[in-house]
């Protein structure tokens, strides 16, 4: 049960931050590598452990930056979909469009410093990010890694 719930936050995290960092001009990796090492797997789980406090944050401040606006998280989801589909048509006042803009420019900002404070993180535990990425993307994939990575969260 605790593999499958660090599988899934693993892939959380992959997919929050590589969202964050496909705005960055690198690439990728192509392959998920086949041999990591202990001192790696050590190096992402410290990384992956302050990664996490800064997702909880961050999370709660954007929560929280939505709310400062006077929106509903849902609304402000709704907008945001409005946003990457032109199909879907949002009926929303001037009042509330100039809102939901404010809240977004104020999410951004949260994300960006928080994108920071991940390089960061991930440098000072001796990994790059293309490297943390690939690590991550192999214990999605290798049964054998996750639970080397579980013992790291067992000490």
């Amino acid at each position: 049960m605790f593999l499958q719930r660090l599988s899934a936050l693993v892939l959380i995290l992959v997919v929050g931050i590589s969202t964050a960092w496909a705005q960055m001009p690198q690439q990728m990796p192509q392959q998920v590598p086949t041999e990591v090492s202990e001192d790696e797997i050590e190096q992402f789980a410290h990384a992956f452990r302050e990664i996490q406090v800064i997702d909880q944050q961050v999370q709660q401040e954007m929560h929280d930056a939505v709310h400062e606006e006077g929106i509903d998280v849902e609304r402000f989801n709704e907008y945001l979909f409005s946003q990457q589909d032109p199909m879907h048509e949002l009926n929303a006042s001037e009042e509330e469009l100039e809102k939901f803009a404010s809240a977004y420019e104020e999410i951004e900002e949260i994300q960006e410093e928080a994108l920071k404070e991940i390089e960061n993180i991930i440098s000072n535990n001796n990994l790059t990010i293309e490297r943390y990425q690939e690590i991550a993307m192999a214990i999605q994939t290798n049964p054998e890694l996750l639970e080397k990575l579980q013992e790291y969260f067992e000490e």
